[in-house]
């Protein structure tokens, strides 16, 4: 019996053992939490600057007793030849460890993009702290630790502050895509290529990455969304701008939300259409070796402003408007597709959306695509409905005028 109570006790001490709970844990006020990552080129060389945006807990706490002396973010930075190498310098810098779960925007610098970024996403894949949801943007005219280092009015943490921007240009505007690092991954291996918004500085760099310069009520700089980058193979080739962005966004069918301005009978863009649903179709075909992309929109909207007299009640006013929101849809479409035929980079997946249907038709291009896209044939038919005209039927004082 007594042999037996030994054998029991030693195999209950043995499965205890084994029981180490969080043997890996970490102290929360031991880490300091990344908000974001920017990455810039090296001139010359083959490393990278890799700059962190890192949460100050005392500066945004809400208790009684938080510092306010303090920005609310630190910015640390190392370079390297590899990311994760720059990662690990900094510890030489930060007094705690850098935690990367809750990071969530990566800024690629204009040096990176223009120099290519295939190599810069691998620790992304292989990371168990990294997410792949990651935000996307670029760099515009200046570095990504420029765009970290700004103090943002409104959001405590300049990152969320920034991805915000983005999400709500994306929107209800349709000038910015909203792109994360797995979405970016997929487009970089497909067939196409790739656009991801880009932000630039408006304003004294300088000024505002100091705490003073959020005392006012008038910001000294500030981040702003600018355009598209478009990227073939991860290498910048260029950037598309208002009406051409746009266009693009409406071809890939990532428009939710936007405005368009149109004429009355007496002034020139002085009715203002919100379009609140789109929904784009895409058929591609070959025809003796040259693709023909047909883009097809219907776009429904209301009639948000009137700063002309307009004839509401009369259903034929209401067509034209309508036939006149769809042409600037068509113009922009078309801008957009010639621009990218220009650049020849399929930012769309006209190549993969080939490939999907006609496999047999896409061997016979798919080694000279771009090429061949840039040759393509455009049919772009756009139908716009407006569906409501607000709670006025007529501009009444406009009218009295």
């Amino acid at each position: 019996m007594k042999i037996g109570w030994m054998m029991r006790s030693f195999i209950c001490i043995c499965c205890l053992m084994l029981l180490t709970s969080c043997w890996n844990s970490r102290e929360l006020n031991n880490l300091g939490i990344v908000t974001g990552i920017g990455v810039d080129k090296v001139p010359n060389k083959e490393e990278y600057h890799v700059t962190f945006q890192i949460v100050n807990p005392s500066s945004t706490a809400t208790s009684a007793g938080a510092s306010t002396g303090q920005p609310t973010v630190t910015i640390y930075s190392s370079t390297d030849r590899t990311i994760f190498g720059a990662f690990r310098k900094t510890s030489k810098k930060a007094a705690r460890q850098m935690f990367f779960a809750h990071t969530q925007l990566l800024v690629l610098g204009e040096s990176t993009v223009k120099s290519g970024i295939d190599g810069i996403f691998d620790i992304f894949e292989r990371s168990h702290e990294l997410r792949l949801n990651t935000n996307v943007i670029v760099a515009r005219d200046t570095e990504a630790s420029s765009i970290l280092k700004l103090l943002l009015p409104v959001e405590s943490l300049p990152a969320i502050g920034i991805i915000k921007k983005s999400k709500n240009t994306a929107r209800i505007y349709g000038e910015s895509r909203d792109i994360n690092v797995f979405e970016l991954i997929n487009g970089l291996s497909g067939e196409g290529s790739v656009v991801i918004s880009g932000a630039r500085i408006l304003g004294d760099a300088e000024e505002g990455a100091k705490k003073s310069g959020m005392e006012q009520t008038k910001v000294k700089a500030l981040v702003t969304m600018s355009g598209l980058s478009v990227l073939k193979k991860g290498v910048l080739q260029g950037w598309l701008d208002g009406p051409l962005a746009r266009g693009a966004l409406w071809v890939q069918n990532e428009i939710n939300e936007t405005s368009i301005n149109v004429d009355s009978d007496e002034v020139k863009d002085s009715i203002a259409v919100n379009i609140n649903h789109s929904k784009t179709k895409i058929k591609i075909e070959l025809r003796s070796k040259v693709p023909v992309i047909h883009v097809n929109v219907v776009e429904e909207g209301t009639l948000s402003e009137a700063q002309s007299y307009i004839e509401l009640s009369n259903r034929e006013v209401i067509v034209q408007l309508e036939q006149q929101v769809a042409l600037k849809t068509k113009q922009e479409i078309t801008q957009a597709l010639q621009a990218a035929q220009t650049m020849k980079c399929d930012i769309f997946n006209f190549g993969n959306e080939l490939k999907r249907i006609n496999p047999k038709a896409w061997e016979t291009v798919k080694d000279n695509w771009e090429s061949v896209f840039a040759e393509a044939e455009v049919d772009v038919s756009v139908e716009a409905y407006i569906r409501s005209v607000g709670m006025r039927l007529e501009p009444k004082l406009l009218k009295e005028k």
